[in-house]
């Protein structure tokens, strides 16, 4: 409990003390190799995975902001992975949460995106997009992609001119709780924070694309 409530106030603190932006998160998108699958190795932007590898992602965020991670797969095909609105019934100033448990990366191979955004503003007309997308014929969800492209993009800094964000690994993973298993030789555990995300404007956003072998 004690590990649980220091993570809590550091986090928070760095939040509440950012000169980065005026918003930002947390994350750590884990891997569990397929050929060594008692190991945990952090991924980046860029990293190589392979079929069979488990994947795990981590956030925090602050509390009475949004947050959802959409997927975009090596098919194109788009995928809600977490979303949350305006969480206002915790007490807490940061939120902690395991967005994506540990799943296994399936065929085909090729890129796999991920598009990690911390908003002020409700994510309601993307999720709507995602949901009606989920239950669309074939036809249809080729016209929905588009306007959930479109949609993210109007978050992404790189499109937009007037936001920017700043993303940077962590000197040391931050750990949410107590971990499942025990930590590797780099402190790594079932529940770190390996990365951060600043953004200003309302937003903080951060695409993480992975090469799938």
């Amino acid at each position: 409990m004690k590990n649980i409530l220091s993570f809590i106030i550091g986090i928070t603190f760095i939040f509440a003390n950012s000169k980065e932006g005026d918003i930002g998160f947390r994350y750590g998108f884990l891997c569990k190799p397929s050929y060594n699958p008692d190991s945990i190795i952090v991924l980046s932007d860029s990293s190589i995975i392979h079929t069979g590898d488990r994947l795990k992602i981590n956030i925090g965020y602050k509390n009475k902001t949004n947050f959802c991670i959409t997927y975009r797969a090596a098919d194109g095909g788009y995928m809600n992975l977490y979303s949350s609105d305006d969480q206002k019934d915790s007490n807490q100033d940061t939120l902690y949460v395991s967005a994506l448990h540990w799943s296994d990366m399936e065929k085909p191979p090729g890129i796999e995106t991920f598009y990690f955004i911390n908003s002020i503003e409700s994510f309601s007309d993307l999720i709507t997009l995602l949901g009606r997308y989920d239950k669309a014929p074939p036809k249809g969800r080729s016209k929905l992609a588009i306007l959930i492209q479109d949609k993210i993009d109007s978050y992404d800094p790189d499109v937009q001119d007037d936001l920017s964000s700043i993303s940077s690994t962590l000197d040391k993973p931050d750990t949410g709780g107590v971990a499942f298993r025990g930590e590797d030789d780099d402190g790594l555990k079932e529940l770190s924070l390996t990365h951060e995300c600043f953004g200003t404007g309302g937003t903080a956003f951060q695409k993480v694309v992975l090469i799938h072998q």
